[in-house]
């Protein structure tokens, strides 16, 4: 049963959002694309499990995608949970290509891709973390103990995959073989199974502790309000900014044409700039001057909850930005 589903995070939201509107004199477009573009392999690494997940018996199994837990002193992030009534499964899914060899001696990971190396931290040491930090939560919140097992998915299917005094590559695993797998531990623990309640406690519990990431996306690139561009993108031909012609959106670049074009603009600056907005920074910020179209544009968008009055009035965004 998926109990959190797999979306683009926020950190992606925001990241695409940042390259799209960040000014090209800021100097960081380049370091903001390759970080989105890391972020999305990821993404899609973890999309490429979908289908074998979907074989899962949905009455055994909880699954939850991206998941971000704080353990009292720090947070820890879980890119698949999955819970069963005889143990837990937290699966590492890497979307890395070329040659890679997965180094036990120095706990490295060597990529050979286009005649060059690269190394890169051992991901199963991530993983024993991820584990142990999971165990302590597991436990802070009063539950019995439960085997927990992990995998490293290497979900590109042309990576050669290759190990050097490395202990553990039995855990090192492609997308196809992880329910096989998983059925092994379901036929090992079956004799210890939890009660089915305590087990779906459990799920809800961890997708209510869930914490998105709320770090400014700005203050992490050292950047300033106004290094971002303000205003309504063209939805065609992504043109900014857009003017407002009586009941449209027009587009000097393409003449398109959109009544409701500003809803991107309202996600993108929540997303970018604060968690609140009032008309007068939706004015600001979507290059309007009337203070009552600031107002019908407002609550025209979807998502938005109001509160305050007159010149207290604040919008704010629900948990999952889906403009």
């Amino acid at each position: 049963m998926k109990v959190k589903e797999l979306k683009p995070s926020l950190t992606i939201q925001k990241l695409q959002a940042l390259s799209e509107r960040v000014k090209e004199s800021s100097g960081k477009l380049p370091l903001i694309q390759s970080d989105l573009r890391k972020f999305m392999s990821g993404y899609n690494g973890e999309k490429s499990l979908e289908y074998y997940l979907s074989f899962l018996p949905n009455d055994q199994y909880y699954v939850l995608h991206d998941v971000r837990l704080f353990n009292g002193t720090h947070f820890f992030q879980l890119d698949l949970l999955i819970i069963s009534p005889c143990f837990v499964a937290i699966v590492e899914v890497k979307n890395m290509s070329g040659h890679l060899t997965f180094d036990g001696k120095f706990n490295q990971v060597v990529q050979t891709k286009n005649g060059e190396q690269k190394a890169f931290p051992d991901p199963m040491l991530q993983l024993q973390k991820q584990i142990s930090q999971y165990r302590s939560w597991l436990k802070k919140n009063g539950y019995p103990e439960i085997p927990i097992h992990g995998f490293i998915v290497m979900s590109n299917p042309y990576t050669i995959l290759t190990s050097e005094n490395y202990e553990d590559d039995n855990l090192i695993i492609r997308p196809q073989t992880l329910v096989s797998n998983l059925q092994t531990l379901m036929n090992y623990y079956e004799t210890h199974p939890l009660p089915h309640r305590i087990i779906k406690k459990i799920s809800k519990q961890t997708l209510k502790n869930h914490i998105s990431d709320h770090t400014s996306i700005l203050l992490r690139y050292g950047l300033k309000r106004s290094d971002i561009h303000p205003g309504v993108k063209c939805p065609q031909c992504s043109f900014l900014p857009m003017d407002r012609i009586y009941k449209f959106w027009r587009c000097i670049n393409c003449d398109f044409k959109s009544k409701d074009a500003h809803f991107t603009a309202v996600r993108d600056y929540f997303l970018l700039l604060s968690d609140t907005i009032t008309n007068q920074q939706c004015r600001e910020f979507l290059l309007i001057d009337c203070l009552a179209l600031a107002n019908r544009l407002l609550q025209s968008t979807p998502h938005l909850t109001k509160s305050g009055h007159y010149k207290s009035t604040v919008y704010t965004i629900s948990e999952q930005i889906n403009l």
